[in-house]
C-alpha cells in the first residue's frame, strides 16, 4: 500500500537537528523522497543542506551510513543581495526496508544567518497491515 508523509521545519542558521521526526508503525519500504526547500541565501559562500536520515543528528562526516537522502544549496556571487532558492526535486531510493518502531530525522545544515523552510515528502510502500487504519 502506498502512502506519502511530509515532514517540514524551519531552520536559522547552523546545525539544527531533528528539526521533524516521524517513527514508522508498519514494515515496509521507503521509495524515494520529494524535496521542496527554501533557503534565504545572502552573502558569497553561504550555504544550505538538508538531511533524510536514520540517525538523530545531522551528520557531517564521510562514511555516514545513517544518512537516506540529502540536498544542498550554496551562493557564490560578488555583489550584494538576497536570493530565494528553491530545490524542487525528487530523488529515487532502491527499496530501502522499513521496520517498526524506526524513526526518521529530518536535519537543516546551513551557515550562520541562512534562514528557511525545509519540507520533503517521503514515498512509502508499506505491507499490507490485518486491518485498514487512516492515519490522520
Amino acid at each position: 500500500m502506498g502512502s506519502l508523509i511530509e515532514m517540514s521545519g524551519t531552520f536559522a542558521g547552523g546545525t539544527e537537528s531533528n528539526v521533524a521526526s516521524i517513527d514508522i508503525a508498519q514494515s515496509g519500504f521507503l521509495l524515494g523522497v520529494q524535496w521542496a526547500c527554501t533557503p534565504l541565501l545572502d552573502a558569497a559562500a553561504e550555504l544550505f543542506e538538508a538531511q533524510v536520515s536514520f540517525g538523530s543528528q545531522a551528520s557531517g562526516t564521510n562514511d555516514a551510513r545513517q544518512v537516506i537522502s540529502a540536498v544542498r544549496a550554496t551562493l557564490g556571487l560578488g555583489a550584494a543581495g538576497a536570493y530565494v532558492v528553491a530545490i524542487n526535486l525528487f530523488v529515487p531510493l532502491p527499496e530501502v526496508p522499513l521496520f517498526p518502531g524506526e524513526r526518521i530525522y529530518l536535519h537543516g545544515i546551513s551557515t550562520a544567518g541562512v534562514t528557511g523552510i525545509i519540507r520533503c515528502f517521503l514515498h512509502l510502500s508499506f505491507d499490507e497491515p490485518s486491518s485498514r487504519v487512516r492515519r490522520q
